[in-house]
């Protein structure tokens, strides 16, 4: 052979061939990606005549139990019966052309997966009679349908993959042309899942199945919803893989103790619970031909499970327990909101009946039960002090100022609890609120404690989140055993070509039992066919992490937990959260028309999604503002006046000052007055007929972050007396 001066090859011998440039294929133009709707395979076909035939064999040995010596190892350890014989043929479909016997050479044995959840995986096809000379086949396109099946001897056919052609290519150390495909699931992968918004809980086997049927030019067929009574929401972000979304929401799918999963024969996928009950294939324990590798990962059980997540009304929960709080113990302010004391007030003549001395003894005076006019000096001093209207009389403006109205709280220092956990593994007892009951009697310090956290999403309640730890705990607080069983031969029922993952493989005679592991993945080869299994029944993505030992690589139940950095470290903090006592307005009374200003525990910082504040006896227009710093009644009549009165809306117009007073939020003036709610006082068409019902609820968001951690001041004025209270809800920080 040898190269001519015009750049070809010429051939000598009996024939002589001269070669040029050889020709190079075009690349496919933007190929419609195959068939959406994939041709049906042909019916499978004998070898050709003269083709060595590529039949699978059979090969099961039946064992009886082993006799062992005194070292535990077994005596003349025989079969008691063999199986032995062709069992089946493979047949290669690509596009809906039969490419097992391609130009009359059988194709060689091809590999391929399958996973649990979403069924074929991957597959890798060899096929050496095309060159590097060849133009590219039209069936091998971009998109197209692959499909490899299991045709057994005795009449069937049964899928074993089901997918498209990702990428094809040639060796060029072997020559051979490979297509390598990919499942009918994970092809959604390809696509990009967008953000959703304004969701509402749902039940995640409706999510699962609208978000596998929405996807754009899918390869299987759309997706029958289910009720598994596990709710969440679709979360916000850009998720880059479908299956992984999915993953996330099957982790925590638990119903009655089983996992919720996607299967998929051929291209239908389907949402099922796992059966980890059924008996598919069997065999002994140390048998030949048979290789098993278990491992029981004690780090991979959980005994104390925390987690969080977002409820239906916004509000993030953590099961914080706060053992330091107790509601406001301001004594109420024991006479009418209009009525106030003066000099000769007594006991007598308040509510309470100790009104005067409750008064005196909270401010540090002699207690008699008598307003007297060395009360009045102290009075005046405390108003002063506090910047409000300086008369010498306690009505319930001085009131909230002596008692510190709103801030009698104790403190918000809190812990969180976990969601689920095991009783050895708690050295104290806790009360609901966080109190410590003592030690715990069923604690024993030489257990191992293993802790996940889990993030359960948007709109699940904290119940939810309860109840799905605790489920999950149950399952897997012992490891089982889990990893690989390698089949060279086949086990006692049948070809191990049928081993599917969701399957369950019993394993006789193991440590003195027997063993029932379930099937999380299956990978085929000509050599052997070896399933990934785990007593436990997860899905694969968390046995590659036992497997491995990745720690919080795969497992979708713990992606979602970031790790501390310089971005999220405010994030890693304990704030202000829905189960947070913080917040909450206590019941106090509003003189007619003077702001009065209560410091109440809000957080470090937080974000405020909901605000319901009420008057009543009677109901009242009203205003009311906060700020994340202290600010007096002086201060607020100084900068804005009376906003009920005012002729302007005051929060725009003096929207400076109260920026540098620390506004946080503001509602209610004279033209557009809080306590109308569920109606308002004008309307774009002018004043309107609804009635005052003493209520303000907004549902409008604002982040705060106060100055002095954990307060923020809010400062009420109201059209006349009145008692006020409410709460501030908090969101997601």
């Amino acid at each position: 052979m040898d190269l001519t001066a015009s750049g070809g090859w010429t051939f000598t011998g009996a024939a002589t061939l001269t070669v040029g440039e050889p020709a190079i294929p075009e690349a496919p133009a933007a190929t419609p990606g195959g068939s959406a709707t994939p041709p049906p395979p042909p019916e499978p076909q004998a070898p050709p005549a003269g083709v060595p035939d590529p039949v699978l064999r059979r090969h099961s040995e039946i064992l009886p139990a082993p006799v062992l010596d005194s070292r535990g190892n077994p005596i003349d350890w025989t079969p008691s019966s063999v199986i032995e014989g062709p069992y089946a043929r493979l047949q290669v479909v690509v596009e809906g052309v039969d490419i097992t016997y391609l130009d009359g050479v059988a194709l060689p044995h091809p590999t391929w997966s399958r996973t649990e959840p979403f069924g074929s995986l991957a597959a890798s096809i060899d096929v050496p009679q095309i060159t590097a000379f060849h133009q590219i086949p039209t069936w091998c396109v971009p998109g197209g349908a692959v499909d490899i099946r299991l045709v057994p001897l005795a009449g069937g056919v049964g899928s074993r993959f089901a997918g498209v052609v990702g990428a094809f290519g040639h060796n060029s150390d072997t020559g051979v042309f490979t297509i390598e495909a990919i499942g009918v699931v994970p092809a959604d992968d390809l696509q990009v899942r967008k953000p959703a918004f304004l969701t509402v809980p749902r039940d995640v086997g409706h999510v699962i199945a609208d978000e596998l049927t929405n996807v754009t030019s899918r390869r299987h067929d759309p997706v029958a919803a289910v009720s598994t009574g596990n709710m969440t929401s679709v979360l916000g972000g850009w998720e880059p893989k479908v299956t992984g979304f999915i993953q996330e929401l099957l982790a925590t799918a638990v119903t009655d103790g089983r996992q919720w999963t996607v299967r998929c024969e051929v291209r239908s996928p389907v949402i099922v619970q796992k059966d980890t009950t059924t008996v598919h294939w069997s065999f002994r324990n140390g048998q030949r031909g048979i290789q098993q590798t278990l491992v029981q990962d004690w780090t991979q059980a959980p005994n104390r499970i925390y987690g969080e997540g977002i409820g239906p009304d916004g509000g993030r929960w953590r099961n914080a327990r706060y053992p330091n709080w107790h509601p406001d113990e301001t004594p109420a302010f024991p006479m009418s909101p209009t009525a106030y004391f003066r000099i000769g007030t007594r006991d007598a003549d308040t509510t309470s009946g100790t009104g005067v001395s409750d008064w005196e003894r909270r401010v540090g005076l002699p207690v008699d039960g008598y307003y007297s006019a060395a009360d009045r000096q102290r009075c005046i001093q405390i108003q002063r002090a506090a910047g409000i209207q300086v008369d010498g009389t306690v009505g319930p403006q001085t009131w909230a100022a002596s008692f510190g109205t709103g801030s009698n709280t104790g403190t918000l220092d809190c812990f969180y609890a976990p969601l689920a956990y095991a009783a050895n593994v708690m050295d104290r007892l806790y009360g609901p609120d966080g109190d410590d009951l003592g030690p715990n009697p069923d604690y024993d310090a030489d257990v191992l404690v293993v802790e996940r956290k889990i993030d359960f999403g948007q709109n699940v309640s904290k119940d939810e989140g309860i109840r799905g730890a605790e489920e999950i705990m149950a399952r897997e607080i012992h490891p089982g055993w889990a990893g690989t069983i390698a089949f060279k031969l086949d086990p006692q029922e049948g070809s191990r070509y049928d081993v599917l993952e969701g399957q369950n493989i019993l394993i006789r005679g193991f440590r003195g039992t027997d063993l029932l592991t379930h099937v999380a993945r299956v990978d085929y080869s000509i050599d052997n066919v070896t399933a990934t299994v785990d007593t436990n029944a997860r899905d694969y993505p968390t046995l590659a992490q036992i497997r491995d030992r990745e720690r919080n690589a795969t497992d979708p139940a713990r992606a979602k937990v970031r790790r501390l950095n310089q971005g999220s470290i405010t994030e890693a903090r304990a704030t202000f959260d829905a189960e947070s006592p913080a917040g909450i307005v206590p019941r106090f009374a509003l003189f007619s028309n003077l702001w009065s200003v209560i410091r109440i525990p809000f957080g470090s910082y937080g974000s405020i999604v909901r605000t319901e504040l009420t008057t009543s006896s009677s109901a009242r227009e009203f205003a009311v503002a906060a700020f994340d710093r202290p600010i007096t009644a002086a201060q607020l009549l100084n900068i804005m006046g009376n906003p009920l009165t005012a002729a302007d809306n005051p929060w725009s117009q003096y929207a400076d000052e109260l920026d540098a007073a620390g506004l946080l939020m503001g509602w209610g003036w004279a033209k557009q007055p809080a306590g109308y709610w569920p109606g308002e006082f004008t309307d774009p068409d002018g004043a309107t007929t609804a009635p005052v019902t003493g209520r303000l609820v907004d549902d409008a968001s604002w982040d705060y972050a106060s100055t002095q951690a954990p307060w923020l001041w809010v400062a009420f004025i109201a059209s006349g007396g009145c008692w006020v209270e409410g709460r501030f809800w908090p969101g997601a920080d």
